[in-house]
């Protein structure tokens, strides 16, 4: 049986710092796997034994191998796997493949050449696999990355981060005054793989502590300015500021990047990747705090993002039936490449 093609894309699965000396099980698209360390690297295999179905998840590591709790099978990070007691007895445990990025852990499955080939015809045969996605600008440093899992699928939860008419309500902070929303600034444009989108308008008043501490104020012009991407879906963010007359940048800017990884139909994975430009400081602790203050600034946002889209009172990803605006126009193009590209159905 072939696998769903989503399983081809890299997706990051679990923060680094969260895997310990024990095995850790995972679920991604709705299919358990099992990550573990060893003194080699990293290994992932499915979470069942092929001797009897029990979880290696709740195995050990020995001696570099993963070590089944019901009756010892050992694995290696490949799959490969003998029995204790009976030595002539081999068995098999499907691998995939590993990568460690921005303190995270990112698998994938390689489906091969023909796998792909039968899911997608179109596709061509020599398909290669495609490439961990590629975060970070000059002059940025990465600090930090967060995860929050939401309860809602994939598609409405990338409609909310996709759209700014949102931010004067549900954001405390970053994003656009409520009565400027009608003349605001919106260019979007598309190609066969991404979807691009430039917001430009007046910043929401914000408190006095935060505004000394970044430099923005109210009324500064914001530019929110992403790509959406869809091997895997992502959404590459650069955020900044200017001033209103001069347009001159002021404050530091962002860039973000924030990963939707279906755990499954009815749950997602957000995982956020978070740069910034804003200049180390000399004085001893201060550049960490306000490293910190950022981090929590970015995980209070995207919880109030969450705490909307999980009182949706109907996260159906089907857009029939919906009243959509001009904030909404790249919706239906995000569905036809999720689809396409993602998914590996045909147009």
């Amino acid at each position: 049986m072939t696998p769903p093609f989503e399983l081809g894309h890299w997706h990051p699965i679990l923060l680094d710092r969260d895997l310990g000396s024990r095995p850790k099980r995972v679920t991604l698209h709705g299919q358990d796997l099992v990550v573990f360390r060893t003194s080699t690297g990293l290994g992932a295999l499915d979470d069942t034994c092929p001797h009897r179905r029990a979880r290696l998840s709740d195995g050990r590591v020995v001696a570099d191998r993963l070590v089944c709790p019901y009756h010892g099978f050992r694995f290696d990070k490949a799959g490969l796997g003998e029995s204790p007691g009976t030595p002539t007895v081999r068995a098999a445990c499907r691998s995939w493949q590993v990568a460690l990025a921005w303190d995270a852990i990112w698998v994938r499955l390689d489906l091969g050449a023909q796998a792909l080939h039968d899911l997608t015809p179109d596709a061509s045969p020599t398909h290669k696999a495609p490439p961990l996605p590629t975060l970070g600008r000059p002059g940025f440093r990465h600090i930090g990355t967060l995860v929050h899992d939401v309860a809602a699928p994939l598609e409405p939860l990338v409609d909310n981060f996709c759209e700014v008419e949102h931010t004067p309500t549900t954001h405390a902070l970053f994003g656009y005054r409520e009565d400027a929303l009608a003349t605001l600034d919106v260019r979007w444009s598309a190609d066969d793989t991404t979807v691009r989108v430039q917001n430009r308008g007046p910043q929401k008043p914000i408190p006095a502590l935060v505004s000394r501490l970044f430099g923005v104020r109210g009324g500064d012009t914001f530019i929110d300015d992403w790509v959406v991407h869809f091997s895997p879906v992502h959404i590459v963010y650069d955020q900044g500021w200017e001033h209103p007359e001069t347009g001159a940048p002021i404050a530091d800017a962002v860039h973000l990047g924030v990963f939707f990884v279906p755990i499954d139909r009815d749950e997602t994975r957000l995982v956020t990747v978070l740069f910034s430009n804003r200049a180390p400081s000399r004085l001893p602790g201060v550049d960490a705090l306000v490293q910190q203050i950022l981090r929590g600034i970015v995980d209070r946002e995207v919880r109030l993002d969450q705490r909307q889209v999980e009182r949706l009172a109907d996260p159906s990803p089907d857009l029939r039936g919906t009243r959509l605006g001009r904030f909404d126009a790249p919706l239906r193009e995000h569905r036809k490449r999720i689809d396409r590209l993602y998914r590996g159905r045909p147009a």
